[in-house]
């Protein structure tokens, strides 16, 4: 269902408009937020300092637009003193209340041309410290371009985008001020050229007014995304998150700053060191004393680590494995996947990998690859079951749990959205995450147990007795109670 179009330039002056249904998520249109002289002068700065091809560090079919990110703290004044007073001023947010204070100084400019676009997704929060937050996104339209086809915002009630609630279309001068929890997506610009300019509107915490109860075990929290936990050998939880940070919970905690960017995946190696990988394409040996070195940059995005007897692989956005002893000296890259490498794992054979292509690889310690089999949908996860199979989950919510030799042994649709991660357990159950906020226990195509939380599920990891640990899009890393499933009524 479709409740219609919004044209900015049917208004005049500054004024707002609510773009959504009714309820608690804000989504404001200022017609005419900045004039022309202003837009012609962003649009030629942001040329000036120049666009980059998103390229590795997101999927082709997920966005392809052209990015830019920069710092500009006069420029975020200026804003928010022109358009502020259109912000809300207070939020409360999962019962916490929140004043606005200003706009981030971290712009992101997108440039569409050419068919790109950006597929339903939602922003992502700007938390510099626990009492300081984005909640907002405040996106201006810098030009108008009489010959553009498509680049409308389109706004969704949820992430499969098939209640369309708002479609705003571009137009020179206009903002748009939305909720960084609305899903939403740039259309394809098929034909001229269109130039957005983002940042957030920044709050800080007021006070606490009847807290939302999260009954999730919560073993701790990132400022941002927490993209991957892990449980460690010691005991530790070990968590990687957006705000370029690795987190110890519990023996041994401590924040590791890495000042590397998003820190995307984890793995312990033999002698007890962490690995962590970067969506800018670097690989960082954190030592126990929390002292850490880069052995490698520029590999593309880094999707997954795994440690395998001597050697420490990575999955990578360009569809290789590479290899490092765990001294941290390269030992080999092969292809693997045309398009994203998503997940490897331990395997008995060495390692095994899944990819965009929706081919599981087996590749042993010397680099040589075995394509095992091929299935029918992108591979987003794999866990190595004890028999020698294999389980793996693709981006439309199956697991699909596959004999040594290849043969599919059983397939079952386990979520609405794209399985994260699988874990496999020592009694041969195995456990499932997902983009659609729900982690489940199988034995076979038996759901045993499950638990649902508010948010995407990014990973998905088994401690020495089992306890089921994970990490989410809200940044919280948690011990997942897992419920047996109610049963439906018939």
């Amino acid at each position: 269902m479709t409740r219609g179009t919004v044209h900015p330039d049917a208004g005049r002056g500054v004024v707002t408009a609510r773009f959504l249904p009714p309820g608690p998520l804000v989504g404001v249109l200022i017609p005419r937020a900045i004039d022309a002289a202003r837009c012609a002068g962003l649009r030629a700065e942001l040329e000036r300092r120049g666009f980059a091809a998103t390229g590795e560090r997101y999927p082709a079919d997920y966005r392809d637009n052209d990015r830019l990110v920069f710092d500009d703290d006069a420029l975020a004044a200026a804003l928010f003193a022109e358009l502020g007073a259109h912000v809300p001023a207070e939020l409360v947010v999962d019962g916490e209340r929140w004043t606005l204070v200003g706009f981030n100084p971290r712009f992101r400019a997108c440039r569409y041309r050419d068919g790109q676009a950006f597929c339903v997704h939602r922003d992502g929060a700007h938390v510099p410290s626990d009492e300081l937050r984005s909640h907002l996104t405040v996106q201006l339209y810098l030009d108008d371009a009489p010959d553009r086809v498509g680049g409308h915002t389109r706004f969704y009630a949820d992430a499969r985008g098939e209640t369309r609630w708002a479609s705003i279309a571009p137009s020179l001068g206009a903002a748009i001020v939305f909720d960084h929890r609305l899903w939403h997506d740039g259309e394809a610009v098929t034909a001229g050229i269109k130039h957005v300019l983002r940042t957030d509107a920044m709050y800080r915490r007021a006070a606490a007014a009847a807290p939302s109860p999260d009954r999730r075990d919560v073993v701790g929290r990132h400022r941002g995304y927490a993209w991957t936990a892990i449980a460690c050998a010691d005991g530790a939880i070990a968590s990687a998150g957006r705000d370029g940070t690795v987190r110890r919970w519990g023996p041994g905690a401590a924040t590791i700053a890495l000042g590397a960017g998003s820190v995307t995946t984890l793995v312990e190696d033999a002698e007890r060191r962490l690995w962590a990988g970067t969506r800018s394409g670097a690989i960082i040996v954190v030592e126990p004393t929390g002292a850490h070195r880069a052995v490698a940059s520029g590999l593309g995005a880094i999707l997954a680590l795994a440690a395998h007897g001597h050697h420490v692989v990575a999955a990578t956005a360009r569809g290789t494995l590479a290899a490092f002893t765990i001294d941290g000296a390269p030992a080999w890259t092969a292809p693997a996947h045309t398009g994203w490498a998503w997940r490897v794992a331990a395997h008995p054979r060495g390692f095994v990998s899944v990819g965009h292509d929706g081919r599981v690889v087996v590749t042993d310690p010397h680099g040589r690859g075995d394509a095992v089999v091929e299935l029918d949908a992108p591979l987003r996860a794999v866990a190595a079951l004890a028999t020698g199979g294999l389980v793996v989950g693709d981006t439309r919510g199956w697991w699909t749990q596959l004999a040594p030799d290849g043969r599919v042994v059983a397939a079952t649709r386990a979520h609405g959205a794209a399985i994260t991660a699988v874990a496999v357990a020592r009694d041969g159950t195995w456990v499932t995450s997902s983009e659609d906020g729900a982690v489940k226990r199988w034995r076979g195509p038996c759901e045993l147990a499950a638990a649902s939380t508010p948010d995407f599920v990014t990973s998905v990891a088994l401690t020495a007795t089992d306890d089921v640990v994970c990490a989410g899009y809200d940044g919280v890393v948690w011990r997942a109670r897992l419920a047996a499933p109610v049963p439906l009524t018939p």
